[in-house]
């Protein structure tokens, strides 16, 4: 049993500090579910079993509040979920229960944001944002497959139009803002020739 000194809410999570110097980071939805106060004497291993036993259902809901605003990666989900301090096993089961229902998909994900993002950048980008999202690179090349090449150039000299009026058309300057869009060096060199 341990006394309750200090708790902080801030973020979707309650830290909580106990008088022997151990501190107990709880989701804000199971806080809300069994709450504490200051000066309560607690058993910090049975409110972790608590904790264990009715995370799961309010880290579904989470992730699928998540879900309902755009598809996500899995890894952003976990990310999501481990920032809102849910336990390793409860986000392992809450993956599987999402894999099983094929709420979550890295392939469809990826999809995605090659369609929304190749609107605006190159292969090169979209690849790497794929990779910071926890995407596998062969389901990456899949999706990035799904735009054409003749497409990607139209968006680069699409891009290099409007570079053009900023950068007073300086030949080097539009290629290398091109590059940093994440288009090939010999695209953003063709799409500036086409000018």
């Amino acid at each position: 049993m341990d006394k309750i000194v200090e708790i902080q809410r801030k973020g979707g999570v309650a830290r909580v500090k106990f008088l022997s110097g151990e501190q107990l980071k709880i989701p804000s939805a199971l806080y809300l579910e069994r709450r504490l106060r200051e000066g309560d004497v607690i058993d910090p291993e049975a409110y972790r079993a608590f904790m264990l036993n009715r995370g799961y259902p309010h880290a579904l809901e989470a992730a699928m509040k998540f879900l309902a605003l755009r598809e996500r990666s899995e890894k952003e989900i976990c990310q999501r979920l481990r920032r809102s301090c849910y336990d390793k096993r409860t986000i392992a089961r809450v993956m599987d229960t999402l894999s099983a229902h094929a709420l979550v998909s890295d392939a469809r994900f990826a999809e995605q944001w090659v369609h929304h993002r190749g609107k605006k950048y190159g292969k090169n980008r979209i690849a790497q944002e794929l990779k910071i999202k926890g995407v596998s690179g062969e389901e990456a090349k899949m999706a990035l497959e799904t735009l054409p090449e003749e497409e990607e150039f139209a968006r680069a000299l699409e891009q290099a139009q409007k570079l053009a009026r900023r950068m007073k058309d300086d030949p080097n300057k539009i290629i290398q803002a091109l590059v940093r869009r994440g288009y090939s060096w010999s695209m953003a060199k063709r799409a500036v020739n086409a000018l």
